[in-house]
């Protein structure tokens, strides 16, 4: 749970200072808002969008001849736990990015709501 914290700490730290940059890029006044907050909550949704593989999507091409080599040489099996752990550590990554983006939403709408 403490790891959890930390990473959702860590990566609205990031959203954050990313959503400040993008505000002297195109110098605008940076202020805690409604406005830098949703940004923060696009920012990590969509992020999460990009790596959160639902497991049946996820397709590997394996074009070229030393991956087909090498896969020739492994067992179904192995090929199979493999596949499972990548589709399973996309998962885990997108859902916490998810989790992390609630964060911001939740202030985003109180702050418009008691405003």
């Amino acid at each position: 749970m403490l790891n959890f914290l930390k990473y959702v700490l860590l990566s609205n730290l990031l959203a954050a200072g990313a959503v400040w940059v993008g505000h002297k890029f195109f110098e605008q006044p940076f202020s805690v808002s409604g406005d830098v907050l949703f940004y923060m909550f696009a920012l990590q949704w969509a992020l999460a969008g990009i790596v959160w593989n639902g497991g049946k999507e996820s397709q590997s091409f394996d074009g070229d001849r030393a991956a087909i080599k090498a896969a020739s040489m492994l067992s179904d099996h192995e090929i199979e736990a493999g596949k499972q752990r990548d589709i399973k550590a996309n998962y885990h990554f997108g859902f916490t990015f998810f989790l992390s983006g609630l964060f911001p939403l939740f202030a985003c709408i109180l702050l418009s709501v008691f405003n």
